[in-house]
């Protein structure tokens, strides 16, 4: 990661963009990546090649049109969203915690999540051991060493371009569908870590809040027929526990998904779901 360099540019282009509100401006943030805006083309944290693979890799845990009705990672830009959790910290304030409760979506006067909040020392402690691990640091390792998920997606990606190499003599995004679904489940405790990392952080950035850069264009709530967060109008009961009716479709994500479509694209989820939680089983020594 060029670090200095991509400082500099948060110093300038990024915090310009900041100024905008809502999701949008998380959006402008995903869109610079995505578009290869950055120095070297690569994300905040993760280099060209890496997102590359990383694309490849949230595309065959939760796929998109047209092997399954939608949306899928690419649809929601799930990779780009990972990247810039990744690379939290090179913003400032670094996008952890959005406010709340209000966003404005539906109604009312306050957006609240268009303002990130700082974080105090241990917050900031706290995710920095999650995000970049202990690093060897003796005030992170109070409880031993801890394996970040920076170091997790880095060694997990390497590996499995490496495992790709071997079998095809090409890079893991280059192989076939069924090449890569071999790849995700190979015994390997370095993939099982990455499988289950990217399967969360991907269905997060399918179905979350937009303002984490996740969920891109509402694509994900529109795919699944769902408006998002109702505050401060709320839902009666009803709408809690039944399926919304099916409505025309949508702008900027494609047509909204009635009820039955909508049940085939969880069914299509759960089984990466299923594999997903297995990897971090075997990962974490348990059967």
């Amino acid at each position: 990661m060029h670090t200095a360099t991509r400082r500099a540019f948060v110093a300038g282009g990024a915090l310009a963009v900041l100024g905008l509100v809502r999701a949008e401006r998380v959006w402008a943030l995903i869109d610079e990546v995505a578009h290869g805006g950055l120095p070297g083309g690569g994300g905040r944290f993760l280099s060209r090649q890496e997102l590359i693979a990383l694309r490849a890799v949230t595309a065959r845990l939760v796929p998109g049109p047209p092997a399954d009705p939608g949306p899928g990672a690419l649809d929601v830009r799930a990779a780009e969203a990972i990247d810039l959790l990744l690379g939290a910290f090179e913003l400032d304030p670094p996008l952890i915690h959005a406010g709340g409760p209000f966003s404005g979506r539906a109604g009312g006067s306050r957006d609240d999540f268009a303002d990130f909040v700082r974080l105090d020392a241990q917050e900031e402690l706290g995710w920095r051991m999650r995000l970049e691990g202990s690093r060897g640091l003796r005030e992170r390792e109070f409880a031993g060493p801890v394996l970040g998920l920076q170091e997790i997606y880095r060694l997990g990606l390497a590996r499995l371009d490496e495992h790709a190499r071997a079998r095809t003599g090409g890079a893991f995004a280059r192989a076939t569908g069924a090449t890569q679904d071999a790849l995700l489940a190979a015994t390997d405790p370095v993939v099982h870590r990455l499988v289950a990392a990217a399967l969360t952080n991907t269905l997060e950035a399918l179905c979350g809040p937009p303002e984490y850069g996740g969920n891109y264009q509402l694509a994900g709530w529109r795919g699944l027929n769902w408006r998002g967060d109702a505050e401060p109008i709320g839902y009666t009961a009803a709408q809690v526990s039944e399926p919304d009716p099916a409505v025309a479709g949508g702008a900027g994500a494609g047509a909204v998904l009635d009820s039955a479509v909508r049940g085939d694209v969880l069914a299509g989820i759960s089984p990466s779901l299923a594999r997903g939680r297995r990897a971090a089983r075997r990962a974490g020594g348990r059967t």
